[in-house]
């Protein structure tokens, strides 16, 4: 057991559903564009302070993620809540954090998903691993991210419940293959331009966390 003590530390911060989501999928999210280093077209960062935007020279797609960071004082101020957490704890109190905030989450009972990164990505070995770690231990769940730092899940076996797709736009898509990434999602400006391409759209997440690996197409908003 760790020496993690869930009394004198804050919980990390989930949410459950939202606009697009059902109200079993829970949700986690980091700052957008600071904890993104494989962002290129869409990457915005939303100061932690002020709120201000600062946007890529390469910027494609305006971030959605960190336009509601800049809105909403509240939801930047969760993300960073996040990150100052993961920043400060070893994998092994991490990995127990995160299984002591899921299980203490109002919606945790009816919970069927998880899905890591609404907003931000994953940055690090150690947060990868304290994922995959809280996947395995509650793999009643499925568990599922998109991720544009493809070269932290090269070569790496992810736990049978967890779901990864490589989110196409960022610095690293020349090492997407069918092998490590048979799940990728594409942003896409019409119905018209995913059909041309031969990609279904992904409204609702069911091709990110369903059971079939497949390149797929987001429409953009």
């Amino acid at each position: 057991m760790s020496s993690y003590n869930s009394a004198i530390m804050s919980l990390l911060k989930l949410g459950a559903g939202n606009a697009k989501l059902a109200d079993t999928i829970l949700t986690f999210s980091t700052p957008a564009g600071h904890t993104c280093p494989g962002a290129k077209h869409c990457h915005v960062i939303s100061d932690k302070v002020t709120g201000k935007l600062t946007k890529s020279a390469n910027l494609l797609y305006d971030c959605y993620a960190a336009r509601m960071e800049a809105r909403y004082p509240n939801v930047r101020k969760a993300r960073w809540h996040n990150k100052d957490l993961i920043d400060s704890l070893t994998l092994i109190d991490l990995t127990d954090l995160m299984i002591i905030s899921i299980n203490k989450h109002k919606a945790y009972k009816k919970a069927e998903m998880l899905r890591w990164f609404v907003s931000g990505d994953c940055d690090s070995v150690k947060l990868r691993d304290a994922i995959f770690n809280t996947s395995r231990e509650l793999n009643h769940l499925i568990h599922y991210s998109y991720t544009k730092n493809l070269p932290l899940f090269l070569d790496i076996k992810k736990p049978e419940n967890y779901r990864l797709t490589a989110s196409i736009g960022g610095r690293y898509d020349r090492l997407i293959n069918p092998v490590d990434f048979p799940r990728s999602a594409r942003v896409v400006r019409s119905k018209e331009e995913a059909a041309k391409l031969n990609l279904p759209i992904d409204k609702k997440d069911d091709l990110a966390y369903g059971p079939i690996d497949q390149p797929f197409a987001l429409l953009y908003h």
